[in-house]
């Protein structure tokens, strides 16, 4: 029942672990375009963080981030065009956008405290680009309601000369010559001001290291981003997209994406670069996620089953060393949690904000966490699944400290609207440490895989039109450890369920540690009461930058193709195994 000697254990996860990226041009969507902020957006972030003692974290990063000129003299609540833009690129320039400083006061809005990672141009190279990213910066530190704990100093460099930023002959050492040149200047005219040391930046930003494996982890220590033995980071940020659209060379369909052995082999070049940060004692944030870029696909990105794939990419991520992770957000996907503003369907009609079936997935993952700093999750084996479901069943045990809490079960199969019925996998759980207790069964759920709507979690629906939670089931759900520390836990097709030992899940974790979530802060950029991105004393430097694990690069046809083969994932069987009876079970 305790997590020592545990393989695979995550480390004690953020509160604000399970968060949002807002691509730079659709700010003012999710925020609202004056300085009284957008209700809805403020609610649902409201929601998360009243579980987590904090706020989900927020990046505000993306393409556009490196397309945007600020202008102090800008007043207007929206990106304008620039008129006579300048910069170079074979779309939008580097200058495309003119913004100014409401621009960080609609931001500004979001509720306090919350956690801002701030993207900023480092594509622009017009004579006055060192002036142009203390701007930006210096307008971003002035915020005062929310928490900026790190800055991105550009998007993606690892694209810049595919997007005519950068001439062919761009290196790896060019960009690390560059990054590290801006970083300086904004230190040393804004960032000192603020009493912040050096280790607030976030890099390289990469859209993959896959392709462009000059930008692994292994290879970025023997660039300027490492200078001083890796002061001036945080911490390492890259990207991924499980798929995207006219990019990945199959057809996605729900039973690809809810099959989970296709994430982990999909996700394995990423999580080898977890394994490098680690390595260099720096932490592995993943600021920009999602299922399906860019914008979704109807019928996949908001339906559950992509609820389901969220929520265990939350838990599966944890396990392969990520510290964070930002799903991206636009204000036209289909994966965004929730709709900002009135949106026009398909047949011309109105429709009002509303919450789309995946924002249920950051209530389980913020509820498992809860607020105490104390959280730590770990893979699970499943025993002798039955035939075809290998891929679709996986399990986590989690930890409050060092003592086993609860178990996460997953049983994705997809079953839709058409089937007609679902059937349902036993779990059987052996807890010998809690025999005789009862336990507490938190259930993440929908009709049917393809359903868009009535997705609850632990009773509570957040489908209203103000943001609200509201209750559908207050019931408590429980089952009784045998004397032989056995229990049987059935989970349907298409369906989650948490198992918490002794009390229902988010009724005793969520009261704010100050002093744990405190010396959790001393060691992340996650937001908290404090941070070393924050502090005035030395900046952490690398524990290693060699004894990297050889990792050799993909042909491109490997990699956009991957997540259309099998892949199932070998677990680490920790205190307990996990055996799946089945039972047939059809329901009308």
């Amino acid at each position: 029942m305790s997590k020592d000697g545990a393989s695979g254990v995550s480390g004690i996860l953020s509160p604000s672990y399970a968060g949002m990226g807002i691509e730079p041009s659709n700010l003012f969507s999710f925020t609202g375009t004056s300085s009284s902020g957008n209700a809805f957006t403020n609610q649902l972030l409201t929601n998360l963080g009243q579980m987590t003692g904090i706020p989900p974290h927020i990046r505000v990063g993306g393409n556009s981030a490196d397309q945007m000129k600020f202008d102090q003299d800008y007043s207007g609540f929206n990106l304008e065009n620039n008129p006579n833009p300048t910069g170079q690129g074979y779309g939008y320039q580097t200058d495309h956008f003119i913004f100014g400083p409401n621009y960080f006061t609609a931001l500004d809005t979001l509720p306090k405290s919350t956690p801002v990672t701030v993207g900023i141009n480092m594509a622009y190279t017009g004579s006055d680009y060192l002036q142009e990213v203390v701007n930006q910066a210096a307008a971003a530190m002035n915020m005062s309601n929310v928490n900026v704990v790190g800055l991105e100093m550009g998007n993606e460099p690892d694209l810049y000369k595919q997007l005519g930023f950068r001439s062919s002959d761009w290196s790896t050492t060019d960009y690390g010559n560059e990054w590290y040149e801006r970083v300086q200047a904004v230190y040393n005219a804004t960032l000192k001001q603020h009493n912040i040391g050096t280790a607030f930046w976030e890099a390289p930003c990469t859209a993959t290291t896959a392709v462009h494996n000059d930008y692994r982890i292994s290879n970025m220590v023997n660039t300027a981003v490492a200078s001083g033995s890796g002061v001036w980071l945080a911490g390492w940020s890259q990207h991924d997209y499980y798929y995207y659209v006219n990019v990945s060379n199959y057809q996605l369909t729900l039973e690809l994406l809810q099959n989970l052995g296709t994430t982990e082999s999909q996700f394995d070049e990423w999580a080898k670069q977890a394994q490098q940060a680690k390595v260099t004692g720096k932490p592995y944030y993943l600021r920009e996620m999602g299922s399906v870029g860019p914008e979704g696909i109807e019928g996949i990105s908001d339906t559950f089953g992509n609820t389901l794939w969220t929520f265990n990419f939350f838990l599966y991520a944890a396990t392969v060393n990520v510290a964070s992770v930002q799903m991206h957000m636009t204000d036209n996907s289909y994966s965004a949690p929730w709709e900002p503003n009135e949106s026009t369907n398909s047949d011309g009609s109105k429709r009002a904000p509303f919450v789309r079936s995946s924002y249920a997935a950051y209530a389980a993952i913020n509820q498992v966490i809860g607020a105490k700093c104390a959280t730590s999750v770990a893979p699970l084996t499943v025993n002798n699944p039955p035939s075809g479901y290998s891929n679709y069943m996986r399990a986590y045990s989690i930890y409050d400290g060092d003592s086993l809490s609860g178990v996460a079960l997953f049983n994705t199969k997809v079953v839709r609207q058409s089937d007609g019925g679902a059937s349902t996998q036993n779990f059987q759980l052996s807890l010998p440490g809690a025999a005789g207790k009862t336990v507490y069964i938190s259930t993440l759920n929908a009709d049917y895989a393809d359903s868009t709507q009535g997705t609850t979690w632990n009773g509570v629906s957040y489908e209203t039109s103000d943001g609200k939670p509201a209750t559908t089931d207050s019931a408590d759900h429980t089952a009784t450890v045998g004397s032989d520390g056995s229990v049987s836990i059935p989970v349907r097709d298409s369906q989650a369920v948490v198992v918490n030992i002794g009390s229902k899940l988010g009724t005793t974790n969520n009261k704010v540690d100050s002093k744990a979530c405190n010396t959790l802060a001393s060691t992340t950029a996650e937001g908290g009461a404090s941070s070393t991105t924050g502090s005035k004393g030395t900046a952490p430097t690398f524990k290693s930058t060699s004894g990297f694990a050889s990792n050799l690069a993909l042909p491109l046809g490997a990699i956009i193709g991957i997540a259309a083969g099998g892949g199932a994932a070998v677990l680490i069987v920790l205190a307990f195994c996990i055996w799946c009876c089945v039972r047939r079970r059809r329901r009308r």
